[in-house]
């Protein structure tokens, strides 16, 4: 939101520099992000947090000035007069305007107030200079003097209004209703959008003109062939214009207003406003009267607070006569009662809803700085990590050891094929959570994997030339059941793609594959105490490669989570040039499988004796269950079984290869014998024939 200082002062004269102002209203929880020098001059450049909208006009910003300020501020007769409107607002007749309009809500839920005058005989034409110059100042660009002066109003005072040709209105009707089925309207952008039952539409006697709070129609937009126009001002539910703006991909400076609330009041006040500014800059006086259709007015809140309790909250005394006077300035007419006050709430403040609102109120008009600096109080006990935070810090230290980088992804992401695989891990069979109200589609889905967190860091990443990764992260990911009830677990994620290490002058640095994150996970795990089994998923987790991706179990069978490549239809969409490789597991089973406590064995005292030993067996017998046959013949004196080689080709027939074992033996209590080793060797031997129908290699 850009306020230029010099329409400032038409609502409140102050002494200060706009640095000063600045800063005081920043202090004051309206923070100025900068002071911008324009041509038109000094312009304060404003972020409001979202429940502020009744600061998005010149207007609104005055009167928290005032109420910071008091009458050092100086407010001015218009100040007075707009602020007495909005207070108290002026009632409405048809008069002659019922002769050229009607009016008619059928969608009071949606559209509880609508306003309308005429302006006949008028004729477009520029802008005075200073008009043109405060809207280029706040960042518009003037078009003629009726859309103009809509667009004034809506940055003076914050109520968007939207001027159509009254010519082009069928049987000069206007009907507030949802938008039938399939229905079709070309806004002023030239977009032509097919509309859903859902939006509110502004329409004549035939045909949707405009989208209510959003945008105009380009049939009835006015032109310079424009001399009769019907001057819209209307109050819309911030939910309904969120969510139409949203499916339809509109975002203008009306539905950035509406979506954050706006006075129902205004409607009225701005309808004259705008009238009379259009009679000052054209001589054209709008016709007597207007139609104000406003079923069921809103009443304004009433609060109480109690000075007590708003002196425990904010620590410091507050004097009756000063917060009265703060109140006061705040038009929340306070009157007296027993302890403190009751107030009534002015419609434009939507914030205020309970007595802490009130006391943070009076902690921003009297100044924080008045908080005492008070160190805290009170006994203490010592605090420890939960098992579950100290499970998770074990973890990262592990993979940060192994040379892996920690990410914080963001829980909201747009629909993604990467959100569920299947049967990875057991909460992939809910159903992932969409949102009912997102403010984008980018954040329409709370995710159900790490694996598209991760994914979008990569391709992130991938677009700034970094393509070397190796990333983990930890968070929480949510899901709905059947009954709908919904659910969120913290999950572990890794992500690996590109070189293993940087580059040397040794040789060039091997890339990373299957069997690199495989030996990561394998690392962690048995840091983390648990027996890994690596089971082939075969193709059912359809976001990994159908032949490289595994399940992984622990010692007692249960599955931990899911790793493999990326499936190449998602590598091509995600146009990654080179194999990215992904692993995920629920933390919570990780913890329940880990072993919490730490056994030391003493060192050896007896030499251990080394076999090497190799087999062809057929590729298609999975290196684990060759594994397990060997340290099942070996036996108890099978210290460890490392496979150090693998050869494909001429001797070895086809399908089959060669895989050569280092074997180390070794017995706690005694120097083993060589006929006791070679015993076991053959064993092995016999078992790996018996049960894969491998033979010795000679």
């Amino acid at each position: 939101m850009r306020i230029p200082i010099e329409w400032l002062k038409d609502f409140v004269q102050v002494d200060l520099t706009p640095e000063q102002l600045a800063e005081r209203l920043t202090m004051a929880g309206l923070e100025v992000e900068e002071v911008l020098e324009t041509p038109q001059g000094a312009v304060l450049s404003m972020y409001l947090t979202p429940n502020r909208g009744d600061c998005l006009s010149v207007f609104g910003v005055a009167r928290e000035v005032y109420a910071l300020l008091g009458e050092s501020a100086r407010p001015t007769t218009l100040f007075h007069r707009l602020n007495a409107q909005v207070l108290n607002p002026p009632g409405a007749e048809p008069l002659e305007t019922a002769q050229h309009v009607r009016v008619e809500i059928r969608d009071p839920d949606l559209c509880p107030r609508y306003a309308a005058r005429v302006i006949r005989d008028i004729t477009p034409a520029p802008s005075p200079a200073t008009v043109q110059n405060r809207l280029l100042a706040a960042g518009m660009r003037p078009i003629n003097n009726i859309v103009d002066a809509t667009n004034y109003v809506m940055l003076e005072l914050g109520q968007p209004l939207h001027a159509f040709d009254l010519q082009t209105l069928k049987d000069r009707t206007v009907v507030v209703r949802r938008a039938k089925p399939q229905e079709q309207i070309t806004t002023l952008d030239g977009q032509t959008h097919t509309l859903a039952p859902s939006m509110l539409m502004i329409c004549d006697a035939e045909r949707p003109v405009a989208v209510a709070g959003i945008m105009g129609g380009a049939e009835t937009e006015v032109t310079d062939n424009t001399r009769h126009i019907l001057m819209e001002s209307a109050h819309f539910s911030p939910l309904s214009v969120r969510a139409t703006a949203r499916q339809l991909g509109l975002r203008t400076e009306s539905s950035y207003r509406f979506e954050r609330y706006v006075d129902p009041n205004l409607v009225i006040v701005a309808q004259h406003r705008v009238c009379e500014l259009l009679e000052q800059w054209t001589g054209v006086a709008a016709a007597a009267g207007a139609i104000d259709v406003y079923p069921h007015p809103i009443a304004p809140r009433v609060l109480t607070v109690r000075l007590a309790r708003a002196e425990r909250l904010l620590g410091f005394g507050i004097d009756a006569d000063e917060a009265h006077a703060a109140l006061e300035r705040l038009n929340l007419r306070p009157e007296p009662i027993a302890g403190g006050f009751r107030v009534q709430v002015p419609l434009y403040r939507a914030d205020l809803q309970r007595e802490e609102d009130l006391v943070e109120e009076l902690g921003r008009i009297l100044g924080y700085e008045r908080i005492p600096a008070i160190p805290p109080q009170g006994f203490t006990t010592q605090g420890k990590d939960s098992p579950e935070g100290a499970f998770a810090e074990r973890v990262r230290t592990v993979l940060l050891s192994a040379g892996l980088q920690e990410i914080v992804g963001h829980t909201l992401e747009a629909p993604s094929p990467l959100q569920s695989g299947g049967e990875g891990v057991s909460e992939w069979m809910y159903q992932p959570v969409s949102l009912q109200n997102p403010m984008s589609d980018e954040l329409s889905m709370l995710r159900h994997s790490l694996m598209s967190s991760l994914i979008r860091a990569a391709d992130h990443n991938r677009r700034r030339n970094r393509r070397d990764l190796h990333l983990f992260e930890m968070g929480r990911v949510f899901a709905q059941d059947e009954e709908g009830r919904f659910h969120e677990w913290t999950h572990l994620g890794l992500l690996m793609t590109g070189a293993l290490h940087a580059p040397h002058w040794s040789g060039k640095p091997p890339q990373t594959d299957f069997y690199a994150l495989k030996g990561v996970v394998e690392h962690l795990l048995s840091e983390l105490g648990i027996q890994a089994r690596f089971i082939d998923a075969a193709g059912r987790d359809h976001r990994l490669h159908p032949t490289r991706s595994a399940y992984v179990h622990d010692a007692h069978q249960q599955r931990l989570g899911v790793l493999g490549e990326l499936h190449p239809e998602l590598q091509q969409r995600y146009e990654f040039r080179q194999r990215v490789y992904l692993a995920e597991f629920g933390l919570t089973t990780l913890l329940h499988a880990a072993a919490h406590r730490v056994q030391y064995r003493p060192l050896p005292a007896f030499p251990p004796v080394l076999r090497d030993i190799a087999i062809v067996a057929a590729q298609s017998t999975p290196f684990a269950a060759l594994e397990a046959t060997i340290r099942e013949a070996g036996g108890a004196v099978l210290e460890s079984v490392r496979l150090f080689d693998r050869y494909t080709g001429a001797p070895v027939p086809e399908g089959f290869h060669s895989l050569a074992f280092a074997l180390v033996f070794r017995d706690p209590n005694r120097t083993l014998t060589d006929e006791e080793v070679n015993a076991q060797v053959e064993a092995i031997f016999e078992a790996l024939e018996r049960n894969h129908q491998a033979t010795r290699r000679g």
